[in-house]
Formats: C-alpha cells, sequence, structure tokens
C-alpha cells in the first residue's frame, strides 16, 4: 500500500507554539477579515509540513494476500574479506539461495545491488561497485526496504568490518519493525584461509607537525600493526632523500617507532614510510605505504629584551642554535606602537621590572599577544614578577601564574630594617605632602604588612643616627601601636650622611636572631651623602659584610636630587632592588612592595631539582615523566614560588609542587612563565646544560603561532571515499574578503602529474571545489587568486589521501562482536558456514499463506515483487516542494483578501 513518510517529524513541534502565536494576533483584530485569517493558517501549516520533509511511496504491485516468510540473503565482498573470502561467501549465498525458493541475493560493498539468480554473480553484469569501501548500514537499509512491511527475515553474511555509515541505526529501525537478521559468524581457521596468511602487517599512522619553521628539530612518530610477532624493513624518506631504513621487530598489536629529524629546506615536504615483510608473512600489501606532509617556513624573528647583556646574550646565542633570528634589545628600546612589534614571531623578557617599561610598552605587549597571536616568554630573577612590581598591570594578567605565592601551613619570621632619612631637604612641600610625612606613612603601612612574630626596625639619620624603633617583634594591639605612634614622631634635621646610617643599621640587623635567612633593609633617601667622598670601597665592605649575613639591601630614590647613581649601585651590590620615586606619594605604594617580599616569601633559595608535573608538548624528547628518572634534569639554586592560574598547564615542577614552567593561551596567542632567572644567579647549572639550547627553542617555540596565514588561506578536509574538499579563504589588508575572483589551483598528484582546477565561490570570500582522488598518497596543491588592481595571492598547502580505510582495519575478526550484536538486537540468530538455515512458512497471521502457490510459481513471483518494490524505492516523490509552492502561491490572494477587507471598511 502507499505510504507517506515524514524524513523529519521533530519540524511538526513547531506547530502549536506557531498557531498560538496566529491565534492571539488574530484574537486582537477579531479575526477580521476571517478568510484571511484561514488562509494565514493554512500557509503556516503548509511551511511547517514542508519542513519535516514528507515522501510519498506508491504502493506495492505484489498481492498482499500472499505473505508467506522470505529471505534476503546481504552478501560481502569488500576488501577486508580477501578474494578467498568474497568467493566462500558467494558460494555460501548460492548454497542458501537453493534450500529456499523465497530467497534474493543482495550483494554489497560500497552500496547494495541485486542480481538475477538465473545468472552467475559478477559474470557480465553492469553493477560495479568499490571493494574498498564497507557500508553495512545501506545493505540493512536496502533489505528493510524491500520487505515493505512483509514477512520475512534478512540473513547477513559479512566480516563485519564495517567503515562507511551508522551500522547502529540501521540495527535500530530493523528491530524497531520487528525483522530479524540472521548473521554468519566464522572462526579463526576460516579467517585464516581466506587471508592466506597467517599474519597481517599495516601502516596504521604516520604523524609529523603540520608546519614547522627551518632549523626546527621535530620527531616523526610512525606506528605499525601487526597480527603477530613479526620483523619488517621500515624506510622512512622525505622526498627522493632516506631518513631511515632498518630491520624493527614487531609485537602483536600497534608499534610506534619515533625517529628524530631537522627541517632543512623551506617549502612544502611530503613523507612516506614503507615496510617491507618477509615474503608469506603478509595478507595484504595494500597498507604498507603511508605518506605525511609538512609545510617548512623561514625561522622566526625574536626579540629578547633584558637589562643584563650576559645571561640575555646566552640565551640569545641557544635560541639561535635552535634556529631562531634573535634580536636584543634594552626595555627602554621596546616600541610601544603595535605596528613597530609586527614583523617578532615572539619576544622574551628576561628579569626584566615592569618599572622599566612604560605603560604604553606594556599595552603593546598585552595586544601583541592578544590580538596578533604572537608568543610570549616571561622569565623570573630578582626584578621580576613579585619582585619586579608586576602587580596591577598588564603583565600580571599576561602571566599564566598569579603573583601570590602558594599557601604554606607556616613560615619562618623575617627581618626587616627602614633606614629613612630626615634631613631638612625632607621637609619640602610636594603634592600631596611633605617628603617625610610620606616616607613615615610608608614605614606605618610596612608594619601593617608584618606578621606578629616578624621583626622590624627603623633607624632615621641626617648628618646623625637614631633609632626610632629598635629592633622588636611586630605583635599585635598596643605594642604595634607604640611602633607606630614612634614612626609619626620623626622630626626633620640636618645633613645627610648615608654610609654612617649603612655601617649602624645592617650590623644590628645581622645580629638580630630569626629562624630565616629573610633579612632584607630598605633606605631611603633624596640626597647626597657628606660622607663615603673617599670611594665606593667604604661601601662595599658594609654592603659585602651584609651579604655575608644573608642580608639584602634595597634603596629608593626620592626625587631628581637625589645620589640615583649611588643608590643603583647599592642595591645592585646588596642583591636587592633600586626603585625612583619622582614624586613623594610612590613612596607608601614601593615599601610596601619590599615589605610584601618578606612577608609572602615568593623567593626559594635553596637546591631543587625540577620534575615533570605532566606530559607536555612543550617538553616532547626532553624529560622522563618518571620521577625516579630525574637524574638529567640540570638543579635550581632559586626560584619565585608562585600559583598558577585556573587554566594554565604546568609542565615543570619544583619543591614543594610550585611551578617552574606554565603556559597558556591568551586571547590568539601564548604565554610562558619561567619562575627562575636565565643563568644570572638560580640556574647557572641549567645554562652549562648540553641541552639548553634545545630546551630553550622548544619553549619559545611552543609560544609561537603557526605560520603562513596570509591574505589567502587553504584548507584541505579529506572525506570519507577519498573525496576531497578544497576551500581557498581570500582577504584584503584591510579585512574584507574578496568576491568573484578568479581562484585556480594546480593540482601536484603523487606521481607528479600538475591537474589545473578552478574553485567557485560559495560564500563570501570564500571558494571551494569537491574532488575525487582515488590514488593515495601526497599530494600538493598550489592556489593563485587574481585580484584585480591588487597584487595577486598565491598560497600552498598539501594534504594526504590515505589509503581506503578498508585495508587499514586489522584483520583478527574484530567485527565478529558487531555481528552478535546485531543477531541479538533484533531477534535474529547466528550460523556458521555449511548450516542449514531454516525458514518459517508464515510469520504473520494470514487467511491464505504460501502453501498454495507452487514453488515456480512462488520464486517468479518473488523475483517479480522485489523488482516491482526497486522500482518504486527509485520512484520516491518528493513532497516539500509542492507544499512549499502551494504556500507561495496562496501568499498573494492572503495578501490581496486582506486590502480588499480593509477597502471595505474604508
Amino acid at each position: 500500500m502507499a505510504e507517506i513518510i515524514l524524513q523529519n517529524p521533530w519540524a511538526l513541534l513547531a506547530l502549536p507554539p506557531l498557531w498560538l502565536l496566529l491565534l492571539a494576533f488574530a484574537w486582537r483584530r477579531r479575526f477580521k477579515p476571517f478568510g484571511a485569517f484561514l488562509l494565514r493558517l493554512t500557509i503556516l501549516v503548509l511551511v511547517v509540513v514542508a519542513l519535516s520533509r514528507p515522501v510519498f511511496v506508491p504502493p506495492a504491485t505484489a498481492s498482499e494476500t500472499e505473505t508467506p516468510e522470505r529471505q534476503i540473503l546481504l552478501v560481502d565482498q569488500s576488501a577486508s574479506l580477501g578474494l578467498a573470502g568474497q568467493q566462500a561467501l558467494r558460494a555460501e549465498a548460492v548454497r542458501l539461495a537453493q534450500e529456499s525458493s523465497q530467497t534474493v541475493t543482495l550483494y554489497f560493498a560500497d552500496r547494495p545491488f541485486i542480481l538475477d539468480q538465473s545468472a552467475p554473480p559478477f559474470e557480465g553484469s553492469s553493477a560495479s561497485f568499490d571493494p574498498t569501501i564497507s557500508n553495512l548500514a545501506s545493505a540493512l537499509t536496502t533489505g528493510q526496504q524491500l520487505l515493505n512491511g512483509q514477512p520475512g527475515r534478512l540473513a547477513l553474511l559479512s566480516d563485519g568490518l564495517a567503515n562507511q555509515g551508522d551500522t547502529n541505526e540501521a540495527v535500530t529501525r530493523l528491530a524497531r519493525q520487528d525483522i530479524p537478521v540472521d548473521v554468519l559468524v566464522t572462526d579463526e581457521a576460516a579467517r585464516q584461509s581466506w587471508r592466506g596468511s597467517p599474519n597481517e602487517v599495516s601502516l596504521i599512522k604516520l604523524t609529523v607537525p603540520p608546519a614547522l619553521r627551518q632549523g626546527e628539530t621535530y620527531n616523526l612518530e610512525v606506528t605499525l600493526y601487526s597480527l603477530a610477532t613479526a620483523q619488517v624493513t621500515l624506510n622512512v624518506a622525505q622526498g627522493d632523500a632516506t631518513l631511515a631504513e632498518d630491520v624493527v621487530s614487531l609485537e602483536p598489536g600497534p608499534n610506534l617507532f619515533t625517529f628524530e629529524a631537522t627541517a632543512e629546506e623551506t617549502g612544502p615536504q611530503t613523507f612516506e614510510a614503507a615496510i617491507a615483510p618477509a615474503e608469506g608473512a603478509d595478507a595484504q600489501t595494500a597498507n604498507n605505504r603511508l605518506a605525511a606532509f609538512t609545510q617548512v617556513y623561514l625561522p622566526p624573528q625574536i626579540l629578547v629584551v633584558s637589562t643584563e647583556a650576559g645571561p640575555a646574550g646566552q640565551l640569545a646565542l641557544q635560541l639561535r642554535q635552535a634556529g631562531f633570528v634573535v634580536e636584543r634589545a634594552e626595555p627602554v628600546d621596546l616600541p610601544t606602537r603595535l605596528s613597530e612589534l609586527d614583523p617578532y614571531d615572539g619576544i622574551v623578557l628576561a628579569n626584566v621590572s615592569a618599572r622599566a617599561l612604560e605603560l604604553e610598552q606594556m599595552i603593546a605587549l598585552q595586544e601583541f599577544v592578544r590580538s596578533l597571536g604572537r608568543g610570549l616568554v616571561i622569565t623570573a630573577g630578582r626584578d621580576s614578577f613579585t619582585l619586579g612590581a608586576y602587580e596591577d598591570t598588564p603583565l600580571a594578567d599576561l602571566l599564566p601564574v598569579t603573583l601570590e605565592p602558594p599557601p604554606r601551613e607556616e613560615r619562618p619570621p623575617v627581618a626587616l630594617l627602614l633606614i629613612i632619612d630626615h634631613s631638612g631637604s625632607m621637609l619640602e612641600v610636594s603634592e600631596p605632602a611633605t617628603k617625610l610625612a610620606m616616607a613615615k606613612e610608608a614605614a606605618i603601612r610596612a608594619t601593617d604588612i608584618l606578621g606578629p612574630q616578624d621583626l622590624i626596625g627603623v633607624l632615621m639619620f641626617d648628618n646623625t643616627y637614631d633609632w626610632v624603633v629598635p629592633f622588636q617583634r611586630v605583635s599585635d594591639g598596643a605594642e604595634l601601636l607604640t611602633i607606630q605612634r614612634n614612626i609619626a614622631t620623626i622630626q626633620g634635621g640636618g645633613g645627610t650622611r648615608i654610609l654612617q646610617a649603612l655601617s649602624v643599621g645592617l650590623p644590628e640587623l645581622a645580629a638580630q636572631e630569626v629562624g630565616s635567612a629573610a633579612r632584607h633593609a630598605v633606605l631611603l633617601t633624596d640626597g647626597k651623602s657628606f660622607d663615603g667622598i673617599e670611594g665606593l670601597e667604604a661601601y662595599d665592605m658594609v654592603v659585602d659584610a651584609a651579604l655575608e649575613a644573608d642580608i639584602t639591601l634595597s634603596t629608593i630614590a626620592i626625587g631628581a636630587d637625589s645620589d640615583q647613581e649611588l643608590l643603583t649601585y647599592l642595591a645592585e651590590r646588596g642583591r636587592g632592588r633600586y626603585h625612583y620615586a619622582a614624586v613623594p606619594d610612590e613612596l607608601p605604594e614601593l615599601t610596601v612592595a619590599e615589605s610584601d617580599i618578606l612577608r609572602s616569601n615568593a623567593i626559594q633559595e635553596g637546591e631543587f631539582r625540577p620534575t615533570v608535573f605532566a606530559p607536555h608538548p612543550i617538553l616532547r624528547g626532553l624529560f622522563s615523566p618518571n620521577p625516579e628518572e630525574t637524574e638529567e634534569l640540570p638543579d635550581l639554586s632559586g626560584y619565585l614560588a608562585q600559583t598558577p592560574k585556573p587554566r594554565a598547564e604546568v609542565a615543570l615542577q619544583a619543591g614543594p609542587g610550585d611551578p617552574v614552567l606554565s603556559v597558556w593561551g591568551y586571547g590568539l596567542g601564548r604565554v610562558a612563565a619561567w619562575t627562575s632567572d636565565i643563568g644570572e644567579e638560580w640556574a647557572t647549572a641549567w645554562q652549562r646544560w648540553p641541552e639548553a639550547s634545545r630546551f630553550w627553542g622548544q619553549v619559545v617555540g611552543y609560544t609561537l603561532p603557526a605560520p603562513g596565514l596570509g591574505l589567502l588561506q587553504l584548507q584541505a578536509d579529506v572525506e570519507p571515499g577519498s573525496v576531497v574538499v578544497l576551500t581557498a579563504e581570500g582577504l584584503t589588508a584591510t579585512g574584507q574578503t574578496v568576491e568573484l575572483a578568479r581562484t585556480e589551483a594546480i593540482l601536484t598528484t603523487p606521481a607528479g602529474r600538475e591537474i589545473p582546477v578552478m574553485l567557485r565561490q560559495i560564500a563570501p570570500g570564500r571558494y571551494q571545489q569537491r574532488l575525487r582522488l582515488p590514488d593515495p598518497g601526497a599530494y600538493q596543491v598550489t592556489v593563485t587568486q587574481e585580484r584585480g588592481n591588487e597584487p595577486e595571492e598565491m598560497a600552498t598547502t598539501g594534504f594526504i589521501v590515505p589509503y581506503p580505510a578498508e585495508y587499514g582495519l586489522p584483520f583478527e575478526g574484530t567485527g565478529t562482536p558487531l555481528l552478535q550484536h546485531i543477531a541479538e538486537a533484533t531477534g535474529g540468530r547466528t550460523f556458521a558456514l555449511g548450516e542449514t538455515l531454516p525458514v518459517a512458512g508464515c510469520r504473520l497471521k494470514v487467511e491464505d499463506c504460501a502453501e498454495n502457490v507452487s514453488e515456480d510459481e512462488g520464486a517468479n513471483s518473488f523475483l517479480e515483487e522485489l523488482q516491482s518494490k526497486i522500482q518504486n524505492l527509485k520512484s520516491e516523490i518528493e513532497l516539500w516542494p509542492w507544499l512549499l509552492l502551494a504556500a507561495l502561491v496562496l501568499w498573494p490572494i492572503e495578501i490581496a483578501w486582506r486590502r480588499w477587507g480593509r477597502l471595505r471598511i474604508q
């Protein structure tokens, strides 16, 4: 009987809400005119029903009174069976067909087809098929359609190795319509006899990076699959040159082999892996070759920014050895405009303080990563991260770590000495207050940050000195209030004697007994010293003695009249930091930063051996993730303890799990953070490490963008069946899409033949062409786009057409579970080769069954009915175009009706 099938029935769910909206709109107009409302409702129903895609299926011509159970044999002829297996299944199908007159044989590979039983299979037949595709779902669906609701069952003769179509969905439909599927299950001996060999070896994967830079070291991975233990000759070649050739031993299952190579020549590069098993040890030779493609671009441009020439020069040398083109610059020379940073692919900030950069420079760096998609590596040191005042700057946003150290259960107490100049010049008024008033506020705020067990000492000096706050613990309550009141009572004095103040304060700090080596002194002054005129030797003696007691000294120069040269020297000599406060109101922030360093205890010093936190591409080939095999890693004598941000990827860690190397994506680019230095003080062993050049090359290289993103971008997508979709997207220099441009491609086949291909425009700025390329191998395509008055754009890419998936499947019978699932889900049976497959007389209750029909008449009638059903399947009528046409015809009628009604009212 005829039927209408809705291919998208879910579209009908839109009818009720749309009908209610139309009803509410018509109610406001009191359904006037009513005829127009009915037409509008009709148009709405027609459109929604058209979206459900109804299909009209003509009635079958066979009699509906004769309903004996019939059988359709589905015979697999795909290449995974081998020639012997194909012949065996054909012979089994002939035997089963002779047992029942109500049987029709349906052969399938990429598609199903039916042959007359009187003709030998595949002799003189016009039915062509592709044995490299096994579409089991299509065969089951066709068998279901041929039965068309009549009593019957399917018998599936296959190895179950499907590589196209949704088999589970087809099985679900069969189970829903109560159509059983009997399946042939063969044993391993039969499958081995079909193979003709006890083993099968196949190349299943050849992996190279999709894009490389000239001089970059990369890994080439080859994966082989073997059913049994074997030895094969493996050859890996790049173009015409052999990269590696050796006899390798294979274990049952997948076997991975990795080769290291260096990208030397620029341009498109093709690779090929081939295996040569011993004679008779491989059932299928079509899967013994695989190709791969990559594009090699020019070396990336890197800018190393640092104030320290020695370590930065060493890092630049190592990056050059890794294949980069490197320039060095001081922080003051870092460009402030994004256009001036465009030539660089990546930037390294090596122990650069935020105070050495202007806000415009930091914003340019931020957009360099976020908008241009470039790479940034930030290394630590005593002038970076927390120690470099990164808080509340764009650099803090860029980092994959927060500036807060990880929480510790306890921290040892620290001692802080503030040496404050209270000479007469400190009484100068500068908005919002005098220098001395702001210095006192800074000291008071420092006491708020320190903990109850920390020590604080405040020494004021002019041409003499006085202990405003002798060293004491910063306790809560009254004692803290007393300390702050004493600081507030500092009055202005006379001249300036810095050397005398240091000679008194630093030894006193060294004498303090604290359970930690964290002793720190901060000198605040706005003038020039009257002592120490004989030279820096006297200062060196005092500062060096403090260093022996593990005391660090920082200096803060207040105003332009201060001795900035001397204060810079003292900070460097004392392994602290130098700050310049142009105006007094910067003092509290600077002093708080110094005391906050002690409070947070960010500096971790000692002997640390970094370990791999998790396997990461940035460390490929360098470290073992096994903690027991980390003796190859160099030691660190110090780093800054930071906390990784939630989206950060930690590669190396040290100490109690603190991140040493971490990376994350920021906008379109990537940022890596190295929390130690580059060899100034803490990472000297890493500078001497033989793999240092490769390590820094991989760290910087991981942050860099994929090269080759020009105004003409190419993409090649390989679909099943060796179909390639080639897409080109054209943009102008201003970001506008290129329209109606002649876009032509030259396709180079694996055999070296060039084929011209025209790409047609399918969307704004997008040009596309679908190609069927049956020959496996590496293809290269060069696309040229003419742009009128502008220069033409050219881009090159490549893609791989692998050997058909049918040859890549393992031949150990992995399809058996799928076959058993089909039988169980549909209520079918499993049978073996040569086993009789009984067919029931009737499954449905009918008055006149098949016993009244002769054997010859039944067979001829069944064949005629199937041929008629095949014609009906081919003549299905899509109804949605007619429904949309009816809606379009009614639309102007509805508009005219409404306007006519308004004219009548007027």
